[in-house]
């Protein structure tokens, strides 16, 4: 019991300390709760779509299910896929457009003047 309050009290330290201080995995998750995109959301929502389509893709080879099933979890694959291009792509873009934005900032300016 000492030794739960012990562990309660040490994350409460943690939650309090700067991102800078706290351990790697603490600190990344941190990063991922504050204001605005960090490029780690980007990295770890990618990661989920393609544990979803590994998930699918185990589910339809290695189970044996009917074929009622098995045309519900290839279109769910399918689906999956297509999102993951779709996901890969738009951050790709996105990521193309954040690099290009103060480029055209300063070129905009440049016009002002």
């Amino acid at each position: 019991r000492a030794l739960l309050r012990r562990r309660v009290i040490t994350m409460t330290e943690q939650a309090d300390a700067r991102p800078d201080e706290l351990p790697a995995a603490l600190g990344w998750v941190m990063n991922l709760l504050e204001p605005g995109t960090h490029p780690a959301v980007f990295t770890f929502f990618k990661g989920v779509v393609f544990l979803l389509v590994l998930c699918v893709a185990s589910l339809l080879l290695l189970v044996d299910v009917g074929a009622d099933v098995r045309i519900h979890l290839k279109a769910f694959l399918a689906l999956a896929v297509v999102l993951l291009g779709l996901t890969v792509w738009f951050f790709g873009e996105l990521q193309a457009a954040r690099a290009a934005a103060p480029a055209a900032e300063a070129a905009e300016r440049k016009k002002g003047d």
